[in-house]
């Protein structure tokens, strides 16, 4: 009863019992009852009720208080032993010592295991309940005694503590989990164990089970659940079959033959357009050795052997096969082709064959040569021609225009004034034909060989043109700036190209001071050219005309003074286009004409022409 009360409550309770004992211990006194057993026996029970709840220390000193009032009490009442005294002072404070040491063991006791108590809840608080993964404590059979939130939210049956084996694991995976527990409690600890589990629904969900023994009854079994994982892992594999199917059938699609080995030299894939070409069937190479894959299409080609050795000799040194002719031979469902091979080395090991039909491309380049052989051997007939005819048209010409010169020599005092005139017509006319055969040859022999050309400095050659149309350019204002770039091209035919413009502006210039500007564009052009000009102040080209004038033999301006033949332009625009370059004019009648071209620039780097 004692232990139900407050500390206040026993207070009163011990007070009480030792008041009513001091006076049953007078009063039975009085009685005639010896005092000293009365006394010892009347105090046994308010001593018995202080001590029971006191610790060692406490209980001894409310004995000893105890056993005071008892020997004063006796002596009050007649009692004078001192054996007697001292026997139940001791009884006292041994009874108060058992009481005290019991006291103190039960606390102690109590203690630890509100500790325990403590511990279990705060690690049920923090650590087990609110685990992310199932926990179960089980026995040997797989009940589970104890269980977190996350198995009530998974599993369910939310009010049971406890489940059997059957209730929470699916059941065609029953005879493996036991077989895992057997090993859980033999080895104590089994990790990476995957089965299903199932819900209060009869709904299964795969888990991976980590498992440590406790004790030989007892073990606690962690599952984490992997549905997520699983559905992840079938997405994936999902899309990577279609991502498979997909590159497969483009594979298929293309026009080249694809075949892949794995890095154990075996065919995983040939792609639609190998059986094509070789007129075999396809899966007769798919997951065959990639040598005894090679001997069945190998036939087909003309130089079997050669292209055998290449093949193997870059397989042993992991190396690439940049570019080999293959010649495929016809036969009964293959046509003859032409291949071009390569092979390349995965990184990862392997290798990706490809087949390349060329046989259309080596055809066009068969005709191309042939044509082109064709043409220079027909240039070269045109040139012979063209010199054979110059030669034998420019004789008579010479005859003409020298026996008209004899003429005017010998007779001219026996020709009257008409005859006089004949003979000069026949002589200038003599002259200009032969000009024009001059100016057709100088047309037919312009082709240049890019290699050929070299580094100019226009600066220098401009010089040159002006020492050389010294006496035309008399009473004309040349102005030349003095920054224009070097070109690259072929320095006599620059020379020709601004000679024949300059003097062209001087022809067809009608201004008292006529006026000749050469110089260049310095704004960079990305295709590597320079622009130049050659502008004057002369009488200027109609825009309709503008495209024209460039033409052969095209002599616009009416007035019979005017000399040249009209294929100068004609051969300015040959000199430019074998260069790579445009030429083209702008101008205003009346007020002049820029004529402008471009042709490539030279780098910094080459020397001085």
């Amino acid at each position: 009863m004692a232990n139900g009360l407050n500390p206040t409550e026993r207070a009163i309770v011990v007070a009480i019992t030792f008041v009513i004992a001091v006076v049953l211990s007078v009063t039975l006194d009085k009685a005639g009852v010896p005092a000293f057993p009365l006394v010892a026996a009347t105090f046994v029970v308010p001593l018995a009720l202080g001590t029971r709840v006191l610790r060692l220390r406490a209980g001894l000193s409310f004995a000893f208080g105890m056993a005071a009032v008892q020997v004063v009490l006796l002596i009050l009442l007649g009692e004078s032993n001192p054996g007697g005294l001292v026997a139940l002072c001791a009884g006292d404070l041994a009874l108060s010592a058992i009481f005290g040491a019991l006291n103190q063991r039960k606390q102690s006791r109590s203690a630890r295991w509100r500790r325990a108590s403590a511990l279990k809840e705060r690690h049920d608080k923090e650590t087990f309940e609110p685990a992310l993964n199932i926990y179960h404590f089980i026995d040997r059979e797989g009940t589970v005694l104890r269980r977190n939130e996350a198995s009530r939210t998974a599993i369910g049956h939310l009010t049971r503590r406890s489940l059997q084996l059957s209730e929470y694991v699916h059941p065609e995976d029953t005879d493996r989990m036991k077989a895992e527990l057997i090993r859980l409690f033999e080895r104590e600890e089994i990790r990476g164990v995957k089965l299903r589990f199932m819900s209060e629904e009869r709904k299964a969900f795969p888990v991976e089970l980590r498992g440590t023994r406790i004790t030989d009854r007892l073990a606690v079994l962690e599952a984490r659940d992997r549905s997520r994982e699983d559905e992840l892992e079938r997405r994936m594999m999902e899309t990577e079959a279609r991502y498979r199917i997909l590159i497969e059938k483009a594979i298929d699609t293309l026009d080249s033959g694809i075949i892949i080995t794995d890095p154990r030299q075996e065919v995983v894939w040939a792609n639609a357009t190998i059986g094509h070409f070789f007129g075999i069937d396809r899966d007769r190479l798919i997951g065959v050795d990639a040598k005894r894959a090679r001997s069945r299409y190998m036939g087909a080609f003309e130089e079997a052997q050669s292209f055998s050795d290449a093949v193997e000799k870059a397989v042993e040194s992991n190396e690439r096969i940049e570019s080999m002719t293959c010649h495929v031979r016809p036969s009964l469902g293959r046509e003859e082709r032409v291949l071009e091979y390569r092979s390349i080395p995965i990184e990862t090991g392997g290798r990706i064959d490809h087949f390349i039909d060329v046989t259309e491309l080596k055809r066009l380049e068969a005709n191309l040569r042939e044509n082109t052989d064709n043409l220079e051997k027909s240039n070269e007939k045109l040139e012979e021609f063209s010199h054979v005819v110059s030669h034998d048209l420019k004789e008579p010409l010479r005859t003409i225009e020298a026996f008209s010169g004899f003429l005017l020599e010998d007779y001219h005092d026996k020709l009257d004034e008409e005859g006089v005139d004949y003979l000069n017509t026949l002589k200038r006319t003599s002259g200009r034909m032969r000009q024009l055969i001059n100016d057709l040859l100088s047309l037919a022999s312009i082709h240049m060989d890019t290699a050929s050309f070299e580094r100019i400095n226009t600066q220098r050659v401009l010089e040159d043109v002006q020492e050389d149309l010294e006496v035309r350019l008399q009473g004309v204002n040349l102005q030349v700036v003095d920054d224009l770039p070097p070109v690259k091209g072929s320095k006599v035919r620059v020379h020709e190209l601004f000679s024949n413009l300059i003097v062209n502006a001087i022809k067809y210039n009608d201004k008292a001071l006529p006026t000749v500007r050469v110089g260049w564009q310095k704004e960079a052009r990305n295709d590597g050219t320079v622009t130049f000009f050659v502008e004057d102040n002369g009488i200027g080209i109609e825009e309709r005309y503008q495209e024209r004038i460039f033409g052969i033999f095209e002599k616009l301006n009416p007035r019979e003074d005017v000399e040249g033949t009209g294929a100068g332009l004609a051969i300015c625009k040959r000199i430019v286009e074998e260069h790579g370059g445009k030429i083209w004019v702008n101008s205003e009648v009346g007020k002049g004409s820029t004529f402008f071209f471009t042709i490539p620039r030279a780098r910094e780097v080459e020397s001085n022409a």
